[in-house]
């Protein structure tokens, strides 16, 4: 799967939380516009917090969120039907940056 090529849906559960589309990558992340989903209000604080601790370092932090996240069922999904399980996805306001 060309994960450049495609648009991506994010999940935690049912819960669409937004949109990523691709916009380059190098050897550790990839880059991409975010879109707010239907269930981006419930899920804001999670991404919003996790992304502070990483920018902070606060390396523990971080990652106990997304093993909650995680623990919640979060997926990227591509309109091909193609997913990638419990990926790490930050989001700083239209901007993201994930790991698959």
């Amino acid at each position: 799967m060309d994960i450049l090529g495609a648009v991506w849906h994010l999940y935690v559960g049912q819960s669409w939380v937004g949109t990523l589309t691709p916009t380059g990558a190098d050897e550790t992340w990839y880059y991409a516009d975010f879109v707010e989903g239907d269930a981006w209000g419930n899920f804001a604080p999670w991404f919003t917090t996790a992304f502070e601790a990483f920018q902070s370092g606060d390396e523990e932090a971080w990652q106990n969120i997304f093993g909650q996240l995680h623990m919640m069922g979060m997926a990227l999904v591509a309109e091909s039907g193609a997913t990638y399980e419990n990926p790490t996805v930050l989001i700083d306001g239209s901007s993201a940056w994930f790991v698959v």
